[in-house]
């Protein structure tokens, strides 16, 4: 379906739960594997507990997100195309490692064959591809790589050319593409950022509830994962 906010991460998951648990039980019933074998088992479970570790934050950091500033968030679940078409806004928070050097937030900018009306992203026509490095400042971070969004989809042929014509053949490091001081996305992240770092101040003055921050979020959602890895 297209449309709405969506965990990057979703589309795999069922997949990756079901090898989990085929791999823990074949390294709990099977006698006959080898140490190598019994290592190269672990080292996959390992992998792919990252992977529902990763899913698992991104679930959470997107309520919190919604939490915080639905207003925002839902002018990014409904968002669409310049025709009009509904346009599916995919996230991931992932590690910082891996991340472009610099960047700590990046949307990704494509367009489908030759309509440069229509966003294109790993997931498909109609979509775009947002990762977010996780650190303690992620969901503001989401919220500037959100305001690139809400103004790149509508507006993706005349950013598209902008974009060639101020960064790709200037070598700008990743860290400043987007941002020139004449740049709409950029300005559109900005005031997204700032929009959302006041209904965050607002809402800690208001209510009681604590809202973890992401790197302890991360720890405990590893924690959980290990502790459940023998019953996945």
């Amino acid at each position: 379906l297209i449309g709405e906010i969506k965990n990057g991460y979703g589309s795999e998951i069922e997949n990756i739960r079901a090898s989990l648990k085929g791999l823990n039980n074949l390294l709990v019933s099977d006698t006959a594997l080898s140490v190598f074998q019994k290592v190269e088992i672990r080292d996959k479970i390992l992998m792919l507990m990252e992977y529902v570790v990763y899913f698992e934050l991104t679930e959470e950091l997107l309520i919190q997100f919604k939490m915080i500033a639905p207003d925002l968030f839902n002018e990014l679940d409904t968002i669409k195309n310049s025709s009009g078409f509904s346009v599916t806004v995919y996230v991931k928070f992932v590690p910082e490692k891996e991340m472009q050097k610099g960047a700590a937030g990046t949307t990704n900018l494509a367009y489908y064959k030759n309509d440069k009306n229509v966003y294109h992203s790993i997931y498909g026509p109609h979509t775009v591809s947002i990762k977010i490095a996780s650190v303690k400042k992620s969901l503001l971070l989401l919220a500037h790589e959100f305001g690139h969004v809400k103004y790149q989809v509508p507006n993706l042929a005349t950013y598209a050319e902008y974009y060639a014509k101020h960064y790709q053949s200037n070598g700008f490091v990743a860290s400043y593409i987007g941002h020139n001081a004449d740049d709409p996305s950029g300005q559109k992240a900005n005031e997204f950022e700032n929009l959302f770092r006041n209904k965050y101040v607002a809402l800690m003055r208001t209510t009681s509830a604590k809202l973890e921050n992401p790197t302890s979020l991360l720890v405990n959602i590893r924690r959980a994962i290990k502790r459940e890895k023998d019953v996945l």
